[in-house]
């Protein structure tokens, strides 16, 4: 058990770097202009609304909390050994760090330190050390993200670099893959050891039942509210409609649950059943599996809160902004493959120091709960295709991006000419937009 956690924490961050890098470098800003603008603050927004939507649900629900650990929890938070502010300018300061190398060895944070004048008064003595042991992944994502947009914008004199990291992307899902087809054994003892030590088997499975039924009605919420409500606002049509004609698509993301397996379906549903422009589609679709991942950054927010309530850990407000952010910069580095959330959810508890062994209790549940999110993440991609084409109409109308469907392809997209990854699962695009067209 201790190995498969050693190996994940291990590609963590060639995969989350690669995968930024590979996803923002597709985006031809030159060429998109207003479309990869508004796709790309469509993909954060929503991201972001799926985080809150569920730290706010882990908050009110509890589902790790035991009535009788309430008292020891509130006794826990009055311990903790800083406060709200200091949390939030250490994520400030994480994001920008002065030397990106170090950052993948450690990460400054403030301690308190309780002192005593000589006149007998007490005071709080701030410091600011750098810890080793954990990397600061905030800074790390935020390095990635301005060096994918940079590439995008200038794609004829970064190209070698990108078709580098491109390599690294797919080297590191090749590895991931191969953990994967030894995570059973690892899991196996995981689970064996979190078990052992349970006290009151009973309470675990009671709150594993409500850690469930907490991430369903965030995934309800946001599949059912959150997304039909923009696709009404921007839109101005009938949702419902909308969503009975990509039906196929949601049925092939349940069965497979893999977003990108399930492209072909969704490219299709929203060409041909919806009548969304395919220059628009052939952007957001292959895009979005990189960076609109809402039903994941909802889960992990869920799940990071849900662990640090059953080992009695009170998250103050700082910690909880700090668990919503990592939670969605998670998401859009998170690899395509199945349970991908495995991976990133170690990086989203060390951001908070949160232990990482509880996450096999969670892999009880997770091959369950990850179809319910492929397809939370696939209707978020198709609803993006509709809103984008309708603020870029007067775009789409005047013939700025280019109409011919060689050229869409190419210069909305370029990776997909190449057979790139699009950062979900490890597809081959020319295997998927052959088979769509």
């Amino acid at each position: 058990g201790e190995i498969l956690l050693r190996m994940l924490k291990c590609v963590i961050l060639p995969l989350v770097v690669a995968s930024v890098i590979t996803g923002l470098g597709a985006i031809n800003a030159k060429s998109c202009g207003k479309i990869g603008g508004v796709a790309v603050a469509y993909y954060l927004s929503t991201t972001i609304v799926a985080a809150i939507l569920g730290l706010t649900l882990v908050s009110i629900i509890r589902p790790g909390t035991s009535q009788e650990a309430v008292d020891d929890i509130d006794e826990l938070s009055l311990n903790q050994n800083t406060n709200t502010l200091d949390t939030i300018m250490d994520l400030l300061r994480g994001a920008f760090p002065d030397n990106i190398v170090r950052a993948t060895f450690g990460k400054h944070a403030t301690l308190l330190e309780n002192m005593t004048r000589d006149d007998g008064t007490s005071y709080l003595k701030r410091t600011l050390e750098f810890k080793d042991g954990s990397m600061n992944m905030i800074g790390i994502i935020v390095f990635a993200i301005i060096c994918g947009v940079i590439m995008s914008l200038y794609p004829s004199e970064t190209g070698p670099l990108m078709r580098v990291i491109e390599a690294i992307n797919e080297l590191t899902m090749k590895l991931v893959t191969l953990i994967l087809w030894f995570s059973p054994i690892g899991i196996f003892f995981l689970i064996a050891g979190q078990f052992a030590g349970v006290e009151n088997f009973g309470e675990m499975m009671k709150q594993l039942g409500m850690y469930m039924v907490t991430v369903l009605v965030g995934l309800v919420i946001h599949f059912s509210i959150t997304l039909p409500g923009l696709y009404f606002f921007f839109c101005r049509k009938n949702p419902l409609t909308y969503y009975y004609n990509m039906l196929p698509a949601v049925a092939t993301a349940f069965g497979t649950d893999s977003s990108s397996a399930t492209m072909p379906v969704t490219l299709t549903c929203v060409e041909e059943r919806n009548k969304v422009d395919r220059r628009v589609s052939r952007f957001v679709i292959p895009v979005g599996a990189t960076i609109n991942m809402d039903g994941t950054a909802l889960y992990e927010a869920v799940a990071c809160l849900f662990i640090a309530q059953v080992n009695g850990v009170s998250l103050n407000f700082g910690q909880v902004v700090v668990t919503g952010l990592t939670a969605t910069l998670a998401a859009i580095g998170a690899a395509g493959i199945p349970s991908a959330g495995l991976v990133t959810m170690v990086m989203v508890l060390n951001a908070v120091n949160l232990p990482t062994d509880m996450i096999s209790v969670l892999l009880t549940v997770d091959w369950f709960l990850d179809r319910f999110r492929t397809i939370t993440n696939v209707m978020g991609d198709a609803v993006g295709c509709a809103i984008v084409e309708s603020v870029c109409q007067d775009e789409l109308s005047s013939e700025l991006v280019p109409n011919r469907e060689g050229d869409a392809e190419q210069n909305l997209h370029p990776l997909l000419e190449e057979g790139q990854g699009c950062g979900e699962k490890h597809c081959d695009q020319k295997a998927i937009m052959g088979s769509t067209l």
